[in-house]
């Protein structure tokens, strides 16, 4: 590679949740070293938001709308992109909802159809559609999903999130095993409390600190991680350094979870 080439010249990024939080976070990283980014969300305004962002930084990058809670969407999406950049190589599930908090016997049924539609039918459904498009191509390519601590650990009042999230877990590994022999590699990284949009609704900065300090969301550096926190282990997993890693979550809780 000459030297004045960045390591993801010539590559394409679906990124999926991009117009905010981690996904967006996730963008201007991998713009930066060089691969055109395609921002999918539902919000068409943020997602071309972060379009400007990239270009003015020097990058380059496209908008995409739709709602992922459409399922049948997503293959016009795919097709879209692939019309528009004629190539996928990286692919990054950041997009996620949080859904309504309560007991679990308290939780009704289209409150765990929806989480489980987002968080983990839709981005079953991208892998199929993307991976298609790797294997058909050659070459390999990479995907990384944002699965969460909450998979990971007891919490209370969060039964569908904390399912869908540990099923996301499961499917990077099973993707893995079944794509690994085109060189595609699939991870995770799985972070713990964040502040993010979805979040804004727990409390300021001092609500969240409390949170890591102490109770049941503590972490061992007692604080919370940002979204480019996230954003610097998901670039790494698309780099060329991480080609020997697969099947594989990347825990990003401070500590919070540990294997």
């Amino acid at each position: 590679m000459p030297t004045n080439e960045l390591p993801l010249s010539g590559q394409v990024a679906l990124i999926t949740g991009g117009a905010s939080g981690i996904g967006e976070a996730a963008a201007g990283r991998i713009a930066a070293v060089g691969a055109t980014v395609a921002v999918l969300d539902r919000d068409h305004e943020g997602a071309k938001r972060v379009v400007a962002d990239v270009e003015q930084a020097g990058g380059r990058a496209s908008a995409h709308v739709t709602d992922l809670h459409e399922i049948d969407g997503i293959p016009d999406v795919v097709a879209e992109v692939l019309s528009a950049h004629g190539r996928i190589d990286l692919l990054v599930n950041a997009a996620g909802i949080s859904g309504e908090t309560g007991e679990i016997l308290e939780q009704s049924e289209e409150n765990w159809d929806r989480v489980q539609r987002i968080n983990l039918k839709a981005p079953f459904r991208l892998i199929q559609e993307v991976g298609r498009h790797m294997v058909e191509r050659g070459g390999g390519g990479r995907i990384v999903n944002v699965t969460s601590s909450s998979a990971h650990r007891a919490r209370m009042s969060v039964a569908p999130y904390g399912a869908a999230k540990a099923g996301l877990a499961q499917l990077t590994r099973t993707a893995a095993a079944d794509l690994g022999r085109h060189d595609i590699n699939v991870n995770a990284v799985a972070p713990g409390v964040t502040i993010t949009p979805m979040t804004k609704g727990i409390g300021d900065a001092a609500a969240f600190q409390a949170m890591v300090e102490e109770g049941p969301l503590a972490n061992l550096l007692q604080r919370a991680s940002l979204p480019g926190d996230v954003a610097d282990a998901i670039l790494y997993l698309c780099l060329p350094g991480s080609r020997q890693i697969t099947g594989q979550t990347i825990h990003l809780s401070a500590g919070a979870v540990t294997v």
